[in-house]
């Protein structure tokens, strides 16, 4: 099984992206690179690579040539998610009561978009279920 070590959100006008760096279950670590392209409310398309860190060099190269190429400043670029969206999305959290999967159908997205956003702004991701209380943990009255 993969373990994901670290998750990097990037969001933009009508696609985000998912960098994770997996160490596979060899030991190997790579990258993997999840592209959902939001193209309404309800539909998207979800792109996956994998890519070994050997070639990582090489791909790196590459992207800055083309970069250099590319009129990148004269495009203009929207968050997919604006910082109001972002915001709201982080008070309903923060009040309390909200789960992840409720935020994520109030926004339409999904659980994991919206506990990506909530960590990179640095907040810590709670569960909100009410602990069912076991009977060990009962005090045992004396007769």
């Amino acid at each position: 099984m993969d373990e994901k070590l670290q998750t990097t959100l990037l969001e933009y006008d009508k696609s985000t992206f998912l960098l994770d760096l997996v160490k596979h279950s060899n030991g190997i670590l790579y990258v993997a690179i999840q592209q959902t392209i939001h193209l309404d409310k309800d539909k998207s398309e979800i792109h996956k690579i994998k890519i070994n860190p050997t070639i990582l060099p090489d791909i790196i190269e590459v992207l800055n040539q083309y970069k250099e190429k590319l009129p990148i400043d004269k495009i203009p670029t929207n968050n997919y998610f604006s910082t109001e969206r972002i915001h709201e999305i982080i008070r309903r959290y923060l009040k309390g009561g909200v789960k992840l999967r409720h935020l994520a159908m109030q926004f339409g997205c999904s659980e994991e978009i919206i506990e990506q956003i909530l960590r990179n702004k640095g907040i810590e991701i709670m569960s909100n279920e009410i602990p069912i209380r076991d009977k060990f943990w009962r005090k045992k009255r004396k007769k």
